[in-house]
């Protein structure tokens, strides 16, 4: 409950390499390492059933992004100590290509799978609620909002390309110095948030056996 927002935060402000100053930007990385390690203690029981009970698509699902996210992250990590030019300054590694082409593609690939982790726990976190609202006169409202948030996402991911960091297109990530922050993590929110309901939508479907007539 105090871990995982702090990671959450933590992870999209880190996308604004351009908004946050080189040092800061390393102080916050080395920040989040710890909280990833204590997240993956505190889940140990996950680990733990692995290899118990009935898989279903969601849980294999989950499985398979959970076991990507790890990799990513630990991507990140790795590469940000191999280019670190501050906090481990001190190991004097010089900043390769392969260092810089590890670290875009494990935070293109560990962003989008963090909306779509996000997601798959929406069912525990916000299952309750959608269940109240059926019927209501929010109802609409709140799917029309859901909607526009997917839309805008969807645009905001095209416009960051982060297709193309997925895919290594491209050598270096550029930047809209001239954005206004807000719109830029407005944009970065949109993302992980329609990733999220998108997600969340498809596995309510394939559990309600939607896709099996």
């Amino acid at each position: 409950m105090i871990v995982d927002p702090i990671m959450f935060i933590l992870f999209v402000l880190l996308m604004g390499y351009h908004i946050i100053c080189d040092e800061y930007h390393e102080i916050l990385g080395v920040c989040l390492f710890p909280l990833f390690i204590v997240h993956h203690i505190l889940n140990d029981r996950w680990y733990r059933t692995l290899f118990k009970g009935k898989y279903t698509f969601t849980r294999g699902l989950f499985i398979i992004v959970n076991f990507m996210l790890l990799f990513a992250i630990l991507g990140i990590f790795v590469s940000g100590v191999l280019m670190s030019a501050y906090v481990f300054q001190f190991l004097d590694i010089p900043t390769t290509s392969f260092s810089r082409q590890l670290h875009l593609l494990s935070t293109s690939w560990g962003f989008v799978l963090m909306g779509i982790h996000l997601g798959l726990h929406l069912n525990m976190m916000l299952g309750k609620y959608f269940k109240k609202l059926k019927n209501s006169i929010f109802e609409y409202f709140v799917y029309l909002i859901i909607f526009l948030i997917i839309l805008f996402g969807v645009y905001a991911f095209i416009k960051n390309r982060y297709w193309s960091d997925m895919v290594l297109l491209t050598d270096f990530k550029f930047f809209d110095y001239g954005q206004s922050p807000i719109v830029f993590y407005l944009e970065q929110l949109s993302i992980i948030f329609g990733l999220s309901f998108l997600t969340y939508g498809i596995t309510s479907l394939v559990n309600k056996g939607k896709f099996h007539q």
